[in-house]
Parts: C-alpha cells; structure tokens; sequence
C-alpha cells in the first residue's frame, strides 16, 4: 500500500485516527470498499468451485488455486481483526503488502490448529466417544481460532496464565455475545459448505460463496471491536478506543481549563470580576456546563475567591432549577462565606426560591444576611415586597432582630401597601410591637 509516490507504509503501525467512531460490525461488510473485495473473492471462490468439479481428474488443478484463495482471503480476515482492534472504522484497501504479509504466522497457526481438530475428530478414535470430542471442540476451537488471530505468535497460547486471562477477557466483554454467535452462524455455515461440496449445483454456490465470505468478514470484524474494546487488558497495542477516546477528550478539556484559568487570572489581577464572569458565561455555553466543577474547584483555590464568589451563585441556582436542593445549598454557603459583597444571584427570584428551599439555620441565616442587600441588589424587582417579607419572617422567627424587622415591613408598606392586609404581614407587625 503506497501513498502518493512515497515510500511502502507498514500497515501492521499506522497512523492515529484523528477523532474516535464508534465501531460499526453489521454495517461493515456494506461499505463500497468491503464490498469490492467480496465480490473479487466471492468471483475467486466461485471460479475454484468450477474448476474442482470438472470431470477426469481436471479438477485436481484447483488445489493450488483453492490454497492462493484461502491464503489470500484469511490473510486479509487478519488485516480486519489488527486494524479494526486498533480503532479504524476502515481498513485500508487491498493491495499486495496486506494479503502477503512477509512476517505474519497466524495463517500457518491456525491451518495446524484447525488440522489438530480435525484428527481429535477423525472416525479413527474411539467411536463412543466422538460425541464428546465434538462437543469439546464446539466450546475450544472458536476460542482458540479468535486467540490465534490475535496473537502472532503461537508460543503466546502456550502460556497457561495469558490464556486463560484472555478467556476470562473475551468472555466478560459485552462484545462477546455477538461475536461468539457469529462464530457459531459462520461455524455452522462452514460445516454445511464442506458436507456438501461438490454434490449442490451451480446456483447454490452462486449464492451460498458471497454468504458465508460475508459472514467470515462479520466475524473477523467482531473479534476485532472485541479487541479494541479489551485490548490494554489483553496487552494488545490499540491506538485509541472508547475508554482512550473519552481519555484523551478529558486531557484536552484539562488544557483548555488551564488555559481559560491563566486568561481569569489576569483579568483579576486588575480587578475586570464583572468582564471575567463574562467570560466564564461564554465558556459555560461553549462547554455546555461540563467544566462548572472542576473550574470551580480551581478559583476556591485562589487567595481572591472574588470571582469564585461569583461563579458559585450562578452554579447554585443551576442546581437548585435540577433539583439538585442539598448541593445547592451547599455551595450557596461555601460561595457566600468566600465574598458576601460579589456573591450575588442572577434574579431576585433566584433569592426566593432559596428561602423556600433552605430548613436548615446555616442556609438561613446566610440567606438572612443577603436579603439585607436585596433592594440595593435588586432595587426594581417585582418581588422585593416578597423578598422584605421573607426578611422579616426570618429576623422575628429565626434571628430574634426586630429592628431589622421593622425596617423590613416598612418598606413592604412602601413597595406594595396591597400586602400589609395580609395576614402574614399583620402577625409581624404584632411580633415587632411585642
């Protein structure tokens, strides 16, 4: 495989992927490519079959060909199991280097692997005990295939540990289901091809070759994605995966915190808190919220928690619209504790929704304390008549302070005299005169 006119490029190490697709196995035989390279084997295939069944020993030229379709074939099933266990959604088109690998033994394992069973089976043992050997090689012989076609080398499946370790692996992904009942599909269809070779007609074969090659390419996909998914535990290089993918998304999202937090800095340093907190609103939208926390957690740990002030009011009114009340709360007493004079709600009714939500004293008398501000914070709001009487419910029912009190109710006589008809209003006004 070349590119442009470039040197041969080794397809055993290629390239990362620059961004991560979920891998497809059903839709890949489909792809225009796969597709091609199934009708140029299923034409081989199908030509090997005609030239097997011509009459008076004619037939016994197809052997060699038979062997240079299966050696090509299953050496480019291994080229789908070591590029898809990598993470290419693709694999590179066909071409001399990948069907001839110089190095690759695999065939030559799994050709000695499957003769092994084959004389295990053979009508040559004991004939009572056939059933059971059969049933053994049902459950062995797939998993051996599947490790052999990882593994390049076959001193590799001579390790007790490693393998059963990969058993233990390739049995416990979620992949395995699909992956173990193609093998059985594929294994069953295989079966049936050799029984019958030679003896169904022309037709059959026409479709019965593309059938079984395409399953073969399911199979090899599959224990592909099986590998991509697993490999670091099977020790099996992979370039990038799901888990690596999510890794290395979490290693940018790092820097571009870092980067973000270097630029608030500054704007700090010189006292910009209203046009750093619009910054940070901006990088909120960007990243959908997903670095509230972690940038969070960066400002408490300045010595100017200003800003972190700041960027913890808005944090817990999000919260508190995801029902989230408890860590809510939480954090509008941490965010308050650092600055009571930047700490500030994004609407009055943010304020309110608080006093609803908040049973417990530390929440209140913080909330006490911030209503204090209210009418200097939100001096045309609507509901500052609401927020000077939750100020005075506070001060006579939680705090004992009824000057401040007083000073509450007249201003809900100011703001809305509507109000002071109310009940609630009157039973203060009672406490206060008490």
């Amino acid at each position: 495989m070349k590119s442009g006119s470039g040197p041969l490029v080794d397809w055993r190490h290629p390239r990362p992927a620059s961004d991560f697709q979920a891998l497809t196995i059903f839709r890949f035989p489909f792809f225009l490519e796969n597709l091609m390279v199934l009708c140029l084997y299923s034409f081989m295939f199908f030509m090997a079959c005609l030239w097997s069944s011509l009459p008076n020993l004619m037939g016994i030229g197809s052997v060699s060909f038979w062997l240079i379709c299966i050696t090509l074939f299953f050496n480019y099933g291994f080229v789908i199991v070591d590029h898809t266990s990598r993470g290419f959604q693709r694999v590179p088109k066909l071409s001399g280097e990948l069907v001839f690998p110089t190095h690759d033994s695999r065939l030559f394992t799994i050709t000695g692997l499957t003769l092994c069973y084959c004389a295990f089976n053979s009508p040559g043992w004991d004939e009572p005990s056939r059933p059971l050997r059969l049933i053994i090689t049902f459950f062995t012989y797939p998993l051996l295939f599947s490790l052999g076609s990882v593994h390049r080398h076959f001193t590799e499946l001579l390790n007790p540990v490693r393998l059963l370790k990969s058993i233990i692996v390739f049995t416990a992904s979620r992949h395995s289901p699909v992956f173990y009942l193609l093998q059985l599909v594929t294994g069953a269809l295989l079966y049936f091809d050799i029984q019958t070779f030679g003896e169904i007609s022309t037709w059959h074969v026409t479709w019965q070759i593309p059938v079984t090659l395409t399953l073969l390419f399911l199979t090899f996909r599959a224990l592909g994605v099986l590998i991509n998914a697993k490999g670091p535990k099977l020790g099996i290089p992979v370039l990038q995966n799901e888990d690596t993918h999510i890794a290395s998304l979490e290693r940018a999202a790092e820097i571009r915190l870092s980067q973000f937090v270097i630029q608030l800095h500054r704007l700090t340093r010189v006292h910009e808190y209203r046009k750093a907190f619009d910054l940070i609103q901006v990088f909120q939208k960007e990243n959908h919220n997903n670095l509230d926390e972690p940038l969070y957690a960066r400002l408490c740990e300045w010595d100017d928690k200003r800003l972190a002030a700041m960027l913890g009011a808005n944090r817990a009114e999000r919260l508190l619209r995801d029902g989230e009340a408890e860590r809510a709360l939480k954090i509008f007493r941490d965010s308050y504790d650092m600055d009571p004079i930047k700490f500030a709600f994004s609407s009055g009714t943010s304020s309110l929704l608080f006093c609803n939500v908040a049973k417990d004293r530390a929440s209140q008398e913080r909330l006490f304390k911030y209503l204090q501000r209210f009418d200097q914070t939100f001096p045309n709001h609507p509901s500052l008549p609401a927020a000077m009487l939750q100020l005075a419910t506070l001060a006579l029912d939680r705090f004992s302070e009824p000057k401040i009190a007083r000073e509450a109710l007249t201003k809900v006589a100011t703001y809305s005299p509507v109000i002071t008809q109310s009940q609630e209003y009157r039973r203060l006004m009672a406490l206060c005169s008490a």
